[in-house]
């Protein structure tokens, strides 16, 4: 279980290290997490990470918190427009997609831009989807994407990418009980701060899993971990992807 041990004792420190803590103990994995299905989910580019039961407040004093949400995400909440819990790590033990986000090699086009093509007959989509040059590293997905006809994980919508999620449980080895979502923003921008501070690099954007107005999806990640939007579940677009995350333990 050496492996095993590392990434906890790694985690560990860095949480107590990010949030100034003088101590931490961190949950144990479930008895099925070993090294041998670590070292699988490595190699398809997936980390496990602790994420503790804590709420990042706007006005936190964190010296290694550099790039925080965007104050919208703090006003929404606020307003009742982004819920209240939008802001809080959950205390769980979770398996994320770690590669990079692609740059923006594509014109951004969306299905705002072309709906009007689509009411007289044109399908506009079918042709962006299939030409898409963004791609992501070592990508395992190819040949599920490619069912569904698209090239690389850009122009899918929320309502796509649900179709896509229990296929990818398979591939990790990971029972079909399992939770597997969108990265919840604040998750994302904590693991952005903390171990990837390459998401926030390009100008591409991705999905999370929060609900704005609980009818649209929060969307970030241009050139930045602390940037979002929101838009409605059929919405797609040439520069906006996603990334799973499978909850591992809530613990």
């Amino acid at each position: 279980m050496q492996r095993l041990n590392q990434i906890a004792a790694k985690e560990q420190e860095i949480i107590k290290g990010f949030f100034n803590w003088s101590s931490f103990v961190i949950p144990c994995l479930p008895e099925w997490v070993n090294d041998e299905i670590i070292e699988h989910w490595l190699t398809l580019n997936f980390d496990l990470h602790y994420l503790p039961k804590v709420s990042l407040e706007q006005d936190m004093n964190l010296s290694l918190w550099k790039d925080k949400p965007d104050d919208v995400f703090y006003e929404k909440i606020k307003k009742g427009k982004i819920a209240m819990d939008s802001k809080d790590l959950q205390g769980k033990w979770v398996l994320i997609d770690a590669r990079d986000k692609p740059k923006k090699l594509n014109r951004w086009i969306s299905s705002s831009d072309v709906w009007f093509l689509e009411k007289m007959g044109f399908n506009f989509r079918k042709c962006l989807k299939k030409k898409n040059k963004q791609l992501y590293q070592n990508e395992y997905l190819t040949k599920i994407l490619n069912a569904q006809g698209f090239v690389t994980r850009f122009c899918l919508s929320i309502n796509d990418i649900k179709k896509i999620l229990p296929f990818i449980l398979s591939i990790l080895k990971i029972d079909s009980s399992h939770i597997i979502r969108l990265p919840r923003f604040i998750e994302y921008n904590y693991l952005g701060n903390v171990f990837y501070p390459q998401w926030a690099t390009t100008k591409t954007w991705e999905w999370f899993e929060d609900k704005f107005e609980q009818k649209q999806n929060l969307a970030g990640g241009w050139k930045s971990v602390g940037s979002l939007g929101w838009d409605p579940p059929t919405f797609w677009s040439t520069i906006l992807s996603f990334r799973p995350v499978i909850e591992i333990s809530t613990k």
